[in-house]
């Protein structure tokens, strides 16, 4: 499944459109150079505020403005440079513009426009600086997109912040930099938020997004940087890529239909958590030559699907599953010491669990795979090192219920296999229905199994292997062939 991806190319082309255009229609520029406090209004069509502030080095009071526009396509342009300036801008109706760029330290700018199809673009260069923009106007149907808001910010102690409400609105950020803020808060239908990149350490970046169809973009480049993403409502998308040690990685989709898909992922010492609530889900993770990192996947519903895949070592993958028919997938493709724990419980759901599979030279040693079933008709499927032997694994496997089945193949030496089933009609097979197929030495493999016309069928092939048997209840039958 592919994320429904926007074309963003698009979307800039109405920036210009509407943007640069409404600036050319402009009959006569009125342009103004302040040093002290002012305020100016611009009430008719096809105005334009020009500000320039410079505030004397070492000043401690700075400039402050406060501009205001009413009518279509209007626009101010901001330029502030120094220290300890404050502008605060306003425009109404449509079609408007607001450009600004801010040199220096602790400035203030805030810009609001509540109307639509208006564009706001802000550039931030220096250390603790506050920019806050609102814009309120409605999007318009079927994902129009009508206002747009697009920032850089690069230094360090910066808070961005941007409001966008009644749906359809655009929101592009670039962060650069060290101990930085962004907070985007989109409310209605058919919003998109890109940070086409965060880059620097220690940076935080809050995302909420209320409603449906809103697409959620986030790449990362950096360390210790803290990401929350929340998104409410049906039918939303996160996508995201990482680069980096120690992020903090958490993502909330409540509502239907939703998608949260990895892009390339590559670091150490990370935490991603996505909890998702509803039905039809998707959420997937992949990482690729990194170490001790840590994912967990809640997913409450029904016709969830999770996905996790890794290469690399000492990482953890905690896959949760609560409802039926779900289906989970674990792939330790080729590494070391990696934890993979999957709890699943509701009815008919799947549960798949790999280790040392993919290309030729892939192996895994030294994993432990957990998995737990509560529920009738579930599945669970065990695969262990397709074509290079993988050794010193401990796979637990429990399934509580009845109508369960257990697909088993293991090859390498020196694992441990662990099975317990509770209920009446569960199989330790093939997904044929044939036999589970162990292979290697010094292997032990261990079954339980309590209820009634349970079936344990299979083979093992190697030295110094070690079975046991253990079935409570009656009519069932347990088939071992050790050669």
């Amino acid at each position: 499944m592919k994320m429904k991806r926007t074309k963003i190319a698009s979307a800039l082309l109405l920036v210009a459109a509407t943007g640069w255009a409404s600036a050319q229609e402009i009959p006569a520029s009125k342009s103004v150079d302040f040093n002290a406090s002012a305020d100016f209004v611009a009430a008719a069509e096809g105005n334009e505020i020009t500000l320039t502030q410079t505030a004397p080095e070492g000043n401690e009071v700075g400039n402050e403005s406060v501009l205001s526009q009413e009518g279509d396509l209007n626009a101010i342009v901001v330029e502030v440079t120094g220290d300890a300036n404050e502008v605060l801008a306003s425009q109404m109706q449509s079609g408007n513009t607001f450009f600004a760029s801010v040199t220096g330290d602790g400035n203030f700018l805030e810009s609001e426009q509540d109307s639509i199809n208006s564009v706001a673009d802000v550039v931030v260069e220096g250390d603790d600086n506050m920019v806050s923009l609102v814009q309120l106007g409605d999007g318009g149907p079927i994902g129009f997109i009508f206002n747009r808001s697009i920032n850089s910010v690069s230094g360090s102690g910066n808070t961005l912040s941007v409001y966008q409400g009644d749906g359809g609105n655009w929101a592009n950020n670039a962060i650069s930099g060290n101990d930085n803020s962004i907070f985007v808060d989109q409310s209605g239908e058919w919003h998109e938020s890109y940070v086409r990149e965060l880059s620097g350490d220690a940076n935080v970046l809050d995302i909420i997004q209320d409603g449906y169809y809103n697409v959620s973009d986030l790449t990362v480049i950096g360390s210790d940087n803290e990401v929350e993403i929340d998104q409410d409502g049906d039918n939303n998308a996160i996508g995201w890529t990482m680069t980096g040690d120690g992020n903090v990685l958490e993502f909330e989709q409540d509502g239907d239909g939703n998608e949260v898909a990895t892009g390339v992922f590559e670091g150490s010492g990370n935490e991603v958590n996505i909890d998702q609530i509803g039905d039809v889900n998707l959420a997937t993770v992949e990482t690729i030559g990194g170490q001790a990192n840590t994912f967990e996947i809640n997913q409450v519903g029904e016709g969830n699907t999770a996905y996790a895949g890794v290469i690399g070592i000492f990482n953890e993958f905690d896959l949760t599953q609560v409802g039926d028919a779900n289906e989970i997938s674990a792939v330790n493709f080729d590494g070391l010491f990696n934890t993979i724990e999957i709890e699943q419980d509701g009815d008919a759901n799947l549960a798949l669990a790999q280790a040392g599979i993919g290309e030729a030279t892939y192996f895994a040693d030294a994993n432990v795979i957990e998995m737990s079933q509560e529920g009738n008709e579930n599945i669970a499927s065990v695969e262990l090192a397709r074509d290079i032997a993988s050794s010193g694994n401990e796979i637990m496997v429990a399934q509580t219920g009845d109508l369960n089945l257990l697909d088993l193949l293991v090859n390498g030496n020196d694992n441990v296999i662990s099975v317990m089933q509770e209920g009446v009609g569960n199989w330790v097979t093939d997904e044929t229905g044939g036999q589970f197929v162990i292979s290697g030495d010094m292997n032990t493999f261990e079954v339980t199994q309590m209820g009634n016309d349970n079936l344990v069928t299979g083979s093992i092939t190697g030295n110094g292997g070690t079975v046991s048997v253990t079935q409570v209840g009656d009519y069932n039958v347990a088939t071992v062939v050790q050669m």
